[in-house]
């Protein structure tokens, strides 16, 4: 009953398949594919928490975690020490990490992105390989239209969604298997 489906091309395990078929429907045209093939990742502006703005595009060349969460999220926090436990092999693989604050966070009181980490992580330093930083109302409009707290997409180096889902300390396990095969999934 628990076996992968496949929706838009991106492999998913069962109980959340409704869930992420209203959040592809949600995102619009931009993740229409052909069949067999994984959609493009939409293009959208973020500012990263020294206050650059980048683009999407920026993410191509390396496979990358790119995580939106809010600050008031209990199953953030806790994705959050997982990811910090595993930064090491992680980073070793190659996998990118890029984790922003929803936009205006879900319309919630809650701290920004660094303070959030400092105090989920007091004494962790995030490696070269982690972008934290505030989602732009376009990337949360092509992304997370469906606004949810917690949700992250695999994507590969050239680009392509791989996977959806949400949750990173109890979907760890589909994170580590992208981190060392990202071509593969």
């Amino acid at each position: 009953m628990n076996e992968p489906i496949d929706i838009h091309g991106i492999r998913r395990s069962r109980p959340r398949a409704i869930v992420l078929a209203l959040l592809l429907l949600g995102l619009g045209t931009s993740l229409s594919a052909a069949a067999g093939t994984s959609p493009l990742a939409p293009v959208a502006p973020f500012t990263t928490a020294s206050g650059q703005t980048l683009y999407t595009t920026s993410l191509k060349g390396r496979p990358t975690l790119l995580w939106l969460l809010s600050t008031w999220c209990g199953s953030c926090a806790a994705g959050l020490q997982t990811l910090a436990r595993h930064a090491d092999s992680l980073q070793k693989a190659g996998l990118r990490i890029v984790i922003l604050r929803n936009y205006r966070n879900d319309g919630y009181p809650g701290m920004r992105i660094a303070a959030f980490t400092r105090k989920v992580l007091p004494h962790f330093m995030p490696p070269k390989n982690w972008v934290l930083g505030q989602a732009s109302q376009q990337l949360g409009m092509r992304y997370n239209a469906s606004r949810y707290p917690d949700i992250y997409f695999l994507i590969g180096a050239k680009g392509h969604i791989r996977a959806v889902d949400s949750a990173p300390s109890a979907t760890f396990s589909r994170i580590r298997a992208f981190a060392k095969n990202p071509a593969r999934h």
